[in-house]
């Protein structure tokens, strides 16, 4: 029996008051948000070809670490020299409401949203003894708030969809451009390029925290 609201409130109130608590990083504004949707330094260590198939997965194969690699050599996107906007790529066609719903369910179902708080799968719902109790509570919590939110409206699966893969899109991206820096200059642009995938994952999901935030 799926808990009751207020229960899922609760749960969800915990989880975020437990994994905020030196998160500091997660700020949006300089204020907190009011539900964490992903850590920062979790998300940036997930392994290029791990965030390729998350990404593939959500954009039902319209955009890839390999796009996106083109793209930075050919120089398009918003030319700053770092950071997802400088090798994402826009879908060929709007994916039509089913792919929008699979890709969902891989949101909330799957393990997509668990990686990017750095909980690692086990192939069910219990925890991981590599897991932190904090991380796995605060993914669920994300899980169940978006959930929550799409109960009114198509068009939250869609936000919801979009803002993870832009979330990969900038994890890609980021790994890409600290391929390309030498180890002399490593200690100056690390900082930069690390300093920018931080701005773009925090862009990046403004839009569905505001959507959590009035559903709460």
């Amino acid at each position: 029996m799926p808990p009751a609201p207020f229960d899922q409130q609760q749960e969800v109130e915990v989880a975020y008051s437990a994994y905020s608590d030196g998160h500091e990083s997660m700020s949006l504004h300089q204020s907190a948000p009011p539900l964490p949707l992903f850590d920062i330094d979790s998300a940036l260590e997930i392994p290029k070809d791990v965030a390729d198939g998350f990404l593939i997965l959500l954009t039902g194969g319209l955009n890839s670490a390999r796009d996106i690699k083109k793209n930075k050599t050919h120089g398009s996107g918003n030319g700053n020299g770092s950071g997802s906007g400088n090798g994402s790529t826009a879908p060929q066609s709007p994916p039509d409401q089913s792919s929008i719903n699979l890709a969902f369910a891989a949101l909330t179902d799957g393990n997509v949203i668990d990686a990017t708080f750095g909980v690692e799968s086990t192939g069910g719902v219990k925890r991981s003894k590599n897991t932190s109790t904090h991380a796995f509570n605060a993914a669920r919590a994300a899980k169940m708030a978006i959930l929550d939110a799409a109960i009114s409206t198509d068009s939250i699966k869609k936000l919801a969809v979009e803002s993870y893969a832009k979330c990969f899109e900038v994890v890609i991206s980021y790994h890409l451009d600290l391929e390309t820096i030498g180890f002399i200059t490593w200690c100056i642009k690390h900082q930069k390029v690390r300093d920018t995938a931080n701005r773009d994952l925090m862009e990046a999901f403004i839009p569905l925290h505001e959507v959590i935030a009035s559903s709460i």
